[in-house]
């Protein structure tokens, strides 16, 4: 696999930010092919976007699952950018991170690397803040891919008991949703995003959640997320099993849902 750790300044943003990105290379597996077999001039990958969770940064998931080797055995790339502790928002005091993520983003990628403009080619995953990020995406973009799945925090944010005042996260809640009287009813609420879809009669993509059982932070409201979904008719797998909020869980949940997206299925 290439591992290619890439800054650029973004427009969006108005800043450098960096992204990690890892793509298909011929490597030991492929003894049996040649390189023309490996190598395929105007070839596009299809594209799996791996979202970070709170306090992470772009390397996390390189240096804590084994993503290169998951797409290494797919045959896909892994697109991994940097958003801070912002929850994927277009934050109300910070930056604007998604619509850095969800306009910018794709085309400098697809731009830059051999990726599939196709949109039966996206897929998007994450982890706690990230799952938030990716079934976010995956609701008010629906069109943009075939499946998202998010670990350990698919859920209403407010179910998750952010906007405690005693939580630890609280303050950053604020700067990215703004008060509890703000977010409902806006685009970060993924109960009323998810409600819309369904209404509308729009292709939904096929959506995943997971989480551990012994997760003190995230199990009651992503196991309610998924009740939730249940009861409005969104098209939502949920699965879970043991494990806490951490790696351990993560990792190999991560290629469980890679498997169950059917990412690495050749078309």
């Amino acid at each position: 696999m290439a591992l290619v750790n890439y800054s650029f300044y973004s427009r969006v943003l108005q800043e450098q930010t960096n992204i990690a990105v890892v793509l298909p290379t011929y490597n030991g597996a492929h003894a049996e092919r040649t390189l023309d077999e490996v190598y395929r001039p105007g070839q596009k990958f299809r594209t799996l976007y791996v979202l970070h969770g709170g306090s992470d940064d772009c390397m996390y998931y390189v240096r804590n699952t084994g993503i290169e080797r998951y797409a290494c055995e797919g045959g896909f790339a892994a697109v991994m950018p940097e958003v801070k502790l912002s929850f994927y928002c277009d934050m109300m005091y910070g930056e604007k991170f998604f619509t850095y993520l969800t306009e910018e983003l794709p085309l400098v990628v697809q731009s830059v690397f051999p990726l599939s403009e196709r949109s039966e080619d996206h897929f998007v995953i994450g982890n706690s803040m990230g799952s938030h990020g990716a079934i976010k995406w995956a609701l008010r973009r629906p069109e943009f891919f075939q499946a998202a799945a998010g670990m350990s925090g698919v859920s209403g944010v407010e179910e998750l008991g952010f906007f405690d005042p005693t939580n630890l996260v609280n303050t950053p809640i604020l700067n990215s949703f703004g008060t509890v009287e703000e977010f409902r009813g806006s685009d970060n609420d993924v109960k009323l995003l998810a409600k819309r879809l369904v209404e509308s009669g729009r292709p939904i993509p096929r959506l995943y959640s997971c989480c551990g059982t012994e997760d003190e932070l995230t199990y009651k409201g992503s196991k309610a997320f998924s009740e939730y979904a249940k009861e409005i008719g969104l098209p939502l797998t949920w699965e879970e099993g043991p494990g806490k909020h951490n790696w351990e869980f993560w990792d190999p949940w991560l290629k469980r849902a890679i498997e169950w997206m059917g990412i690495g299925v050749e078309q």
